[in-house]
């Protein structure tokens, strides 16, 4: 019987996408109906979707025609992706993300290397970067980025060490070749050397930052740092003015003395405070305070309310008032909404603007109907700048899945909306189903973009292992082009993950930050 369903699952496969091909439901013009006939017949040009995994191992693509395509090889996790791919009719692009934190084969020595090239298929635009850390207390990394023009590369090793007595010694370095250096030595060098010493919630760190430059001088920055939590603060308020014990810290530099002092709060009150005073003496202080409260006034009925304040030499800063209600429908109507849903509306109002700025969020199941849930969002701006969007999901409702999208923002309306028929089962977990999809915004004009097709899960054997099997297939589309959920130009997601990890390293190489420097002066 398991033989016989895998070409039951064909023939009905075959059958729901001649069905999709000749719907004669959709009203096109002839001209389009001639397109969309010489589209059915090369149904490589249909929009797919396609998955096989193992135990280990998954291979999945999705594509619409020789313009738009990826190709990627996984674990069976998600991680180590292997990938080809190919946007808008461009290169051919291949490339690899692997995260040793994240995937079963882990880098030796307990460190974590994460590893994302790229490259297209004439081998002259290339793009890869290697990071590998080493999981200790104190910072051991490097990391080299490269591509067609240059490589760079940076580097932080640290160490800590008990001197007795309770202090600690601390020691880095944090090296870079930068985009242009002639040498591929490293040309941007700071070492740093520091001590540390704890006594209960205080501690005490003191560091020397030697600056060896290239016109063969050096200078020397240093700093003395005191830090703490102000414990039993909070509790001598009672709780109702600090909810939690302030933290400060002291800092002296041969630029002058830095203190600040803080008490972060999710509820209740937060401040911030920070002076500093230069070595001429001159002052500047600056600080904040903000309250944040809340109080249910009845059951199922929640009401907020928070103002901030910052202030600085010369001019203070009220921001927006803050007011809401949370409104808990399933207390309130058990009878209409299911446990859970809710519905908050949040106004902020700034002082002297012509209006406020008023948001509504609302999350609903319903309780006659648990299989469907609604989330709206709406945001009005002070500047009158209308923002909405709204997701219906219906989830096995008598074996039908559905979903409707709706975003809104700047005049610009975008819509979409997929079902996916009850399920032919054929045993072994295999299945069909039909689906729908539908998208409506700008760029697809006065008539929307309209996909109808198959889904299907099942078993195939290849080389004597048995795998599975899933994905999408669309018999008919009335575009050409790739896309996403929302109707959106489709991206290969990969690539775009591995071209922004080289942007994140080369810009960090670019910087003035040392990880070495800031562990040692935290």
């Amino acid at each position: 019987m398991a033989r016989k369903s895998p070409r039951r699952f064909v023939a009905l496969a075959v059958l729901a996408a001649c069905f999709c091909f000749y719907s004669s439901s959709l009203g096109f013009a002839s001209d389009e109906a001639k397109d969309q006939l010489e589209k059915a017949v090369k149904v490589w040009k249909q929009p797919h979707a396609i998955r096989i995994a193992g135990s280990k191992f998954a291979v999945d693509t999705i594509s619409q025609g020789a313009p738009q395509w990826q190709v990627r090889a996984t674990e069976a996790n998600g991680s180590t992706a292997l990938f080809a791919a190919r946007e808008d009719g461009g290169s051919v692009v291949y490339g690899v993300n692997y995260d040793s934190a994240k995937s079963s084969y882990k880098a030796p020595y307990g460190s974590r290397v994460a590893l994302a090239a790229t490259g297209d298929e004439e081998g002259s635009d290339y793009d890869w970067t290697v990071q590998v850390e080493r999981s200790s207390s104190a910072p051991q990394r490097i990391a080299f980025s490269g591509n067609s023009e240059d490589m760079v590369y940076d580097a932080t090793l640290a160490a800590e060490k008990p001197l007795g007595g309770g202090v600690t010694g601390l020691v880095a370095v944090d090296m870079k070749r930068r985009s242009g250096d002639e040498s591929f030595l490293p040309t941007w060098i700071k070492p740093s050397f520091g001590a540390k010493y704890a006594s209960g919630n205080t501690e005490y760190r003191a560091a020397v930052f030697p600056d060896f430059q290239q016109e063969n001088t050096t200078s020397v920055d240093w700093e003395a740092v005191m830090k703490g939590r102000l414990e039993g603060w909070s509790s001598k308020q009672g709780g109702k003015i600090l909810t939690t014990d302030p933290q400060y810290t002291l800092r002296l530099s041969k630029d002058g003395l830095q203190g600040l002092v803080k008490a972060p709060a999710k509820l209740g009150t937060a401040f911030g405070l920070v002076g500093t005073i230069n070595t001429e003496g001159q002052y500047d202080v600056a600080g904040y305070g903000e309250w944040t409260g809340e109080r249910k006034v009845a059951d199922g009925v929640k009401l907020d309310s928070s103002i901030k304040a910052s202030a600085s030499r010369g001019s203070v800063d009220v921001q927006p008032l803050g007011t809401g209600v949370t409104l808990d429908l399933g207390a309130l109507a058990p009878k209409f909404a299911a446990k859970g849903s809710t519905l908050a509306l949040q106004s902020r109002y700034k002082f002297g603007a012509s209006r406020p700025a008023v948001a509504a969020a609302m999350a609903l199941t319903s309780a006659k109907v648990p299989e469907v849930d609604v989330m709206g969002l709406a945001s009005y701006d002070s500047a009158g700048d209308l923002t909405s969007s709204v997701k219906v999901t219906a989830s096995k409702l008598r074996g039908i899945d559905a979903k409707y999208e709706m975003r809104s923002s700047n005049s610009k309306f975008r819509q979409a909306i997929a079902m996916a028929s009850p399920r032919v089962d054929f045993g072994d977990g295999s299945y069909l189903r039909l689906t729908g999809k539908a998208y409506k915004g700008e760029e697809f004009g006065e008539k929307p973009r309209v996909q109808l097709g198959v889904q299907y899960e099942g078993k195939v054997d290849i080389l004597g292992r048995s795998l599975d099997l899933g994905g999408q297939s669309a018999g008919f589309d009335s575009g050409r082009s790739l896309l996403d959920e929302m109707g959106r130009p489709w991206t290969s997601p990969e690539l775009k993950k591995a071209t922004n990890t080289a942007k994140v390293v080369r810009s960090r190489i670019q910087s003035e930050y040392g990880e070495g420097k800031r562990w040692i002066s935290k």
